[in-house]
């Protein structure tokens, strides 16, 4: 009995090892003067936030580029702040390089790089 509970016990703690050594989950985030930025490497899940000042945002378009990565959204429609979009864009767990969102909006243009 007492041989169970030691083998139980040591399990439980190498799956709690290895459950915490999954957390660290690559979750990358960046800020520039007007966007939030946020990437979850592993599964490819983005959240970009706009932090400025302006009421509306127009013709918004965000190109994000890597080694491996070459991929682009838009909302091309006029968005009031607050304005959020996210999404999922594939292939961000095959490069470890460095990725570069680009977003456009209202004729201006920043970008958030990730290394």
């Amino acid at each position: 009995m007492k041989r169970i509970k030691m083998a139980c016990m040591i399990c439980s703690l190498l799956l709690v090892f290895i459950l915490s050594a999954c957390g660290d989950d690559n979750i990358l985030h960046g800020k520039s003067d007007h966007w939030d930025v946020s990437l979850q490497r592993s599964t490819g899940v983005y959240s970009i936030t706009y932090i400025g000042d302006e009421t509306y945002i127009r013709d918004f378009v965000f190109d994000l580029t890597g080694t491996n990565i070459n991929q682009q959204g838009s909302s091309l429609s006029e968005q009031k702040k607050p304005f959020k979009m996210s999404g999922t864009i594939t292939n961000t767990e095959d490069t470890k390089d460095p990725l570069e969102f680009k977003m456009s909006w209202n004729n201006q243009s920043e970008s958030v790089t990730f290394e």
